[in-house]
């Protein structure tokens, strides 16, 4: 979970609502699922290099939606996860997101081979660190 996470400081984004919303995310696609456990705040903090206050806020958000619960001596545990209303929602949303990006690459004069094989390494690439992030595991 923790390298699947990313910040940009450069985003007008405050860092705790980018985290909120990755997790938030994990949950949606499935990465995460109730009973996982989240990292230590100290954890993420070290690994994404930022302040362990920042973390804090984020699980708090999370844990204030219903989403997280910290449980003494089993850490951050996910509880919830989002309903298939929403799910159905979002990934008709991601396949709008799709279909803009193929309009896109049409304008700037990609053919359908040359993003179809842009698409597939990405598939690829993603799966595979998927895969070492849970063998990690």
């Amino acid at each position: 979970m923790v390298t699947l996470l990313q910040v940009n400081i450069r985003s007008n984004v405050p860092i705790y609502v980018q985290l909120v919303e990755q997790i938030l995310h994990a949950l949606e696609v499935g990465m995460l699922s109730p009973g996982d456990t989240l990292p230590s705040v100290r954890e993420l903090a070290n690994e994404l290099s930022i302040a362990s206050s920042t973390i804090a806020r984020a699980y708090k958000e999370l844990q204030r939606m219903g989403f997280i619960e910290s449980r003494a001596g089993k850490g951050t545990v996910v509880l919830g996860q989002i309903d298939e209303r929403l799910r159905s929602q979002q990934q008709e949303e991601l396949l709008e997101r799709v279909l803009s990006v193929v309009h896109d690459g049409s304008r700037l004069g990609l053919n359908a081979e040359a993003l179809r094989v842009q698409f597939e390494l990405a598939v690829k690439q993603f799966f595979s660190e998927y895969q070492r992030q849970g063998d990690k595991r």
